[in-house]
């Protein structure tokens, strides 16, 4: 009796470090999907992944094959098609590829070359994807043996010759070699390295429903494992909340990749299902980030993800995505969601967040580094910061009822919309956060040392991630004047007057906002001072220890590379010594790297670090 598969298949797989460390890739019958930045080990995982498979019932114990499909699958086709081995020369001759005597191990080819193999030898997997490729191009294929190996030519269903695939689409290509593996029901595992290399996002899509067509248990078999790895949002399936746990995350070579168990409770939690419905429609780049900014609501995501722009702080470029929820209910259970998931989380939240309960302030309270933090401020648990203050600020509300309404009445109350009566209390928090004198004279000493006491919170909670807009709501930053516009027009109107603001104007109006969006994408701007100031550093001392005043400047730059090697090619430095000093003039030979310091002279008595270090300061000194 036969012993059924256990699923999902664990698989273990090296991660890069100084000593032997193992991560885990689970991997569910049907499609599994691994992503993450360049370099952090998807493609070894699929190595890996490829041994363990093939021991799988409905693989090993019926011969069917693992295949493999790498980033660089069409490359056999591209001598045929750009000048790759002679820089002036591209071969006329039709594109040819394999040998007749691989035919019998074509599932060992990684390339375009193995699918076409299989391809030739079965009519009916040729008809199923010449079907694809007309409804899609309107295009068939022609195989045939030649001296040179199997030549592959493209018929136009709508009139003309056949040509060779020299002259086609790289995206046809890319195609054919997918659907010709994905429809060969002798695959019973099929591995694939970036599927969206040169397809058009629709297509992507396709080859998505393609593959999810004929995933499944490889005991069926009419079905088979998949496995991609990929950094397209349009191959990513969002249906439910149960397909998750197929995604596996990678952030970092020297880490194992995070995957949510599939018996995890937060995949049953109702509120979640909205959630998955954004990200499949237009929220999808988040699960590809590393960091996840979520706020609340469209005009929250408009408002900073512009003012990011603005201000230089390159979300994309530090990996990092704003998410906005549905309200203030979200936060807890989508950030538990996107940390299972690897992800660093960070929340910027109404004002109503901290004044109605305390029910994020606990979420991260709750946090491994939330101890240390509270530690540091002098307290045992943030919780417990927050409920000695919500104490306080109902008994302030209370002392000072008279002061209070004034202020509440001459607020704009953003969350009470609905209703004719302000809330008191968030309106009060606002105001004793952001405008502490304006209270009645014998109001304002309570509110400025509850107010500082509130700051030590809320700058606690930032260093776990967790922001407050302590206006109120992003409403409460506009200063347009307003308020027959719905909300996300509205932002969008504000948002797109930011060019031609000042950034210290805006740093100083959403400072709220900007402190969020530090923390999730640090602004590391590229400096090339830093590359080029030791370089610069070594060619001057070592032509100061050996020049003489008659040296040429041929041979202080022979020194320069000498001293730095091909790096001196950056640097001219010419002989100007007078009567009393070795001197040497530095310019910038190439247009790369022009600097307005360049060129400067530079004495035999001058330290050497210091003029550099001033003629390249980099950014931290700009």
């Amino acid at each position: 009796m036969s012993v059924e598969q256990a699923w999902p298949l664990k698989v273990s797989i090296n991660l890069i470090g100084q000593s032997p460390n193992q991560g885990t890739v689970f991997v569910q019958r049907g499609l599994t999907t691994l992503v993450g930045p360049n370099g952090t080990g998807k493609t070894r995982a699929l190595r890996a992944i490829k041994s363990a498979v093939a021991s799988v019932r409905g693989i090993s114990d019926t011969g069917r094959k693992v295949l493999l499909l790498a980033a660089g699958r069409t490359s056999p086709m591209e001598r045929f098609r750009s000048a790759v081995d002679n820089p002036s020369y591209i071969p006329l001759e039709d594109a040819a590829v394999g040998h007749i005597g691989f035919q019998s191990q074509w599932w060992n080819l990684e390339s375009i070359t193995g699918v076409l193999l299989a391809l030739n030898q079965r009519a009916d997997l040729r008809l199923k994807v010449e079907a694809r490729l007309q409804q899609l191009f309107d295009r068939s294929i022609e195989l045939n043996w030649s001296q040179a190996g199997l030549t592959v030519a493209i018929s136009p269903m709508l009139g003309g010759s056949p040509y060779a695939a020299n002259h086609e689409a790289s995206g046809v290509l890319q195609l054919i070699a997918l659907l010709a593996a994905i429809h060969n029901d002798d695959i019973g595992a099929l591995l694939i390295d970036e599927p969206e290399i040169s397809l058009h996002p629709q297509h992507q899509a396709f080859v998505l429903e393609e593959m999810q067509r004929v995933a499944g248990d490889p005991i069926d078999p009419g079905k088979k494992l998949i496995v991609i790895a990929t950094h397209s949002a349009a191959l990513m399936q969002f249906r439910s909340l149960s397909e998750l746990p197929s995604i596996a995350f990678f952030s970092s070579a020297l880490r194992a990749p995070a995957q949510v168990d599939a018996s995890d409770e937060i995949l049953k939690r109702s509120k979640l299902s909205a959630l998955m419905a954004r990200l499949s429609a237009t929220h999808r780049m988040a699960v590809f980030a590393e960091r996840v900014l979520l706020v609340e609501g469209p005009s929250d995501e408009i408002i900073a993800s512009q003012l990011a722009s603005r201000m230089n702080q390159r979300l994309l470029a530090r990996n990092a995505q704003i998410l906005p929820v549905t309200g203030k209910g979200e936060f807890p259970e989508v950030a538990k969601l996107f940390r299972l998931m690897g992800k660093h989380v960070a929340v910027l939240a109404d004002l109503d967040a901290l004044a109605d309960d305390n029910t994020l302030v606990r979420d991260f309270s709750d946090l491994p580094d939330a101890s240390s933090v509270a530690q540091s401020i002098g307290r045992t648990s943030l919780a417990d910061l927050d409920g000695d203050l919500r104490v306080d600020l109902s008994k302030f509300i209370t002392k000072h009822e008279t002061a209070v309404d004034a202020a509440a009445s001459a607020y704009d109350d953003w969350s009470s919309s609905g209703s004719k009566s302000p809330s008191v209390r968030r309106v009060t928090l606002a105001r004793l956060l952001t405008k502490p004198n304006s209270f009645d004279e014998s109001a304002v000493a309570d509110a400025s040392g509850l107010r500082t006491r509130y700051l030590v919170l809320l700058e606690a909670l930032s260093r776990l991630g967790c922001f407050f807009l302590t206006r109120g709501a992003i409403e409460n930053y506009y200063d347009d004047g307003v308020s027959d516009k719905s909300k996300p027009d509205r932002a969008a109107a504000v948002a797109a007057k930011f060019d031609s603001s000042e950034p210290s104007d805006l740093e100083s109006n959403y400072a709220d906002v900007l402190k969020a969006l530090t923390l999730v994408a640090p602004n590391h701007r590229v400096d090339e001072d830093l590359l080029l100031r030791p370089k610069l550093g070594a060619a001057l001392s070592a032509a100061f220890l050996t020049m003489a005043p008659n040296t040429t400047d041929e041979q202080l730059n022979a020194i320069a590379r000498a001293t730095i090697g091909s790096h001196a090619g950056v640097f001219i430095l010419n002989n100007c010594s007078d009567e009393k000093t070795l001197r040497i003039k530095v310019d910038i030979a190439s247009s790369l790297f022009k600097r307005e310091s360049f060129p400067f002279d530079i004495g035999a008595d001058e330290n050497v670090n210091t003029v550099v270090h001033k003629k390249l300061p980099g950014f931290q000194a700009q």
